[in-house]
Formats: structure tokens, sequence, C-alpha cells
């Protein structure tokens, strides 16, 4: 017999998912939830436990708190050369970026080999929080060939990097190559994302070249799980 909590879970994760609370809304109380289940508080907690671990509801404390369902989080196209911010704000979102640090660099082996430029060669490396209507979504890690782009810290870093590079430099980027993994974000990152210790994020490493294939930027994006997707689609067909 499958135990009661995973049942309640189940149930609950029915409800969300079919929009039966509203999305960003209140959970009913835990004693409400007890009547309606006839289950015992720890069999209640143990199937929101679950539910949270999932994402699909977050609990807060204090005044004011209590077990909310998780709000749709924004969905962007990794296919988009335009990256994250100008999508958000074709939906209709506000978005903002706070630039954290700006400074001339050393090429370390991992730049090196992704930016195809001599090691501890100079690099001008960005570091930027981007929000979504107010809400901390992505930690930015940007590095930069420092001769591609001369005097590129003088520029106003919190617009659309790749549309200064385009219109400053004229080298957009055209293409780019990205690898996505789930991690565990630092505790300087939790801080700047405003995360629990246990929460997971998705770290993203892309490559982006110009129209002739030339590497000119590497980034390390950490971006939160709970308010941002991601798609990926490709165009490939299936074989067989």
């Amino acid at each position: 017999m499958a135990k009661r909590y995973l049942a309640v879970a189940e149930e609950l994760r029915h409800r969300i998912e079919a929009d039966h609370y509203q999305r960003g809304g209140k959970l009913e109380s835990e004693r409400a939830l007890l009547e309606q289940f006839h289950v015992s508080r720890s069999t209640i907690r143990k199937a929101l436990e679950l539910l949270e671990s999932d994402g699909l509801i977050v609990r807060r404390q204090g005044r004011g708190g209590g077990t909310f369902v998780q709000a749709k989080p924004p969905q962007v196209d990794l296919n988009e050369m335009s990256g994250f911010m100008p999508q958000l704000r074709l939906k209709g979102l506000s978005v903002a970026s706070e630039l954290l640090s700006a400074s001339l660099d050393y090429a370390t082996a991992t730049h090196a080999e992704q930016l195809a430029v001599p090691l501890r060669s100079p690099v001008f490396r960005i570091v930027r929080l981007r929000r979504v209507e107010g809400v901390p979504l992505l930690i930015e890690d940007s590095v930069f060939p420092a001769t591609a782009f001369p005097e590129l810290l003088k520029e106003d870093l919190t617009q659309s990097l790749y549309e200064l590079l385009d219109r400053r430099f004229h080298r957009a980027p055209h293409s780019k190559r990205e690898v996505i993994v789930p991690a565990t974000a630092n505790a300087w990152q939790r801080e700047r994302l405003q995360l629990l210790k246990k929460e997971l994020v998705l770290r993203i490493m892309r490559t982006a070249y110009d129209a002739e294939g030339i590497p000119i930027e590497y980034s390390v994006d950490v971006l939160r799980r709970d308010v941002g997707r991601v798609r990926v689609a490709t165009n490939q067909p299936p074989e067989g």
C-alpha cells in the first residue's frame, strides 16, 4: 500500500497543475488539509516537503507567511541569440541589470580554451545580476578578450552587452554553444539570488562566436530554477 503522504502529494500536485489554486496564491492551512484528507499532521508535512522539493510550492515563515503555490516561471528560448532579458521584455516583464563588478583580468586555462586566446592574456570580466519584476533571476559572469573590445569597460555595462558589441565594435554574437547542468549555488550566489541553502540552480556555460566563427565571449550563468525556465529545441530530424 502506498504511503499516505505520497497520495496526498499527488492530489495536491494535480490541483496545482490544473490551476485549482492561483499561481503565487496561498495554499490551505495545515489544519484545513488535515480535515480534507483525514490524515495526521506529519503526513501533511511530508507531502508538503515533497512538493516543495519539486518546486511546486514555497513555504515562508513569519508574519504573512504560510504555504504558497509557486508562480509559473517565465520561459526563455536558448536557441535565440538575443539572450534572456530581451526575450523577457518582449513578454511584457520588467527587467533590470545591476553591475556587480567589471575588471581587467587574465585568462585562466578555461578562458584560454574557450576563447582561443593565450593563457594569462588580458580579458575583461563583467559580472551582473539580472532581475525580473524586481526578483533576482540570474547572475551572469562573462569574459571577453580585451584585445577584441578595447575600452569595453568604459561603456554602460547595464545595457544589453550583445547589442553593445554590435553597435560599438561591429562584432555581434552570431552563434553560441551552451552546456546546462544542475548545480548547488555557493554562499555568494545564494545571497544575491536570495536562495535557501538547499535550493538548486541551473548553471549555463556559454561560448559565443562572431560571424566568422571566432569566440568572443565565455560566460557562466547561474539561473534560479524556481523563477526561470529554459527551452531547448533542435531542427535536426530524428534518426531512423
